[in-house]
């Protein structure tokens, strides 16, 4: 089969991880043996602060209105990412329309989970596999994170206007386990 029609390729799935980590590499090939990293968000590290300590970063809370953390993350050589329907959207017939695309229904996703964050060895990897879950959806992508030995954290809206976590692997679990009515939204 061939195809006659214009074709595009969007590469904003991976573009801002990839990123992060040709960064990361320059300055490994400058002779940096640590650093923290980042693109409007998307993260890598390696080596440790100067105090010797993991660098310390927050996991947003997925709120249009403000900018707040939601959880804190200590990240050594690795990498995170975050995709989310709270920074990007259209506003149609006064809709509020995801900017990710749902590839099965070739439109915006309808029920996403507020947001996902994955920790990956790479920026690219997590920066894709936090697409990837987000249009999953929690139920279907958590059992993805799972069967790929991921790090991944869903933030769910919950009915009563707030959020809710559920988190995948070890580093994520417990902050699931931690959230209380108190500190949730």
């Amino acid at each position: 089969m061939r195809k006659t029609a214009p074709v595009t390729l969007d590469l904003n799935g991976i573009a801002k991880g990839y990123g992060v980590d040709r960064l990361a590499e320059v300055l490994q090939m400058h002779g940096n043996r640590a650093a923290l990293v980042g693109i409007d968000g998307e993260l890598r590290s390696f080596g440790l602060r100067p105090d010797r300590q993991a660098w310390t970063i927050a996991i947003e809370a997925p709120d249009i209105r403000r900018r707040a953390p939601l959880s804190m993350l200590a990240l050594q050589d690795a990498a995170v990412a975050t995709s989310g329907d709270y920074r990007h959207w259209a506003n149609v017939q006064g809709r509020r329309l995801s900017h990710t695309m749902d590839p099965a229904k070739g439109a915006p996703l309808q029920s996403s989970p507020a947001s996902v964050t994955v920790v990956a060895p790479s920026c690219a990897e997590a920066d894709a596999w936090a697409t990837a879950l987000m249009v999953a959806g929690p139920t279907s992508g958590a059992e993805l994170a799972q069967r790929n030995g991921l790090e991944a954290l869903f933030v769910l809206h919950d009915n009563a206007d707030g959020l809710q976590t559920q988190g995948v692997g070890h580093l994520f679990r417990t902050i699931s386990e931690a959230m209380t009515p108190d500190t949730k939204g």
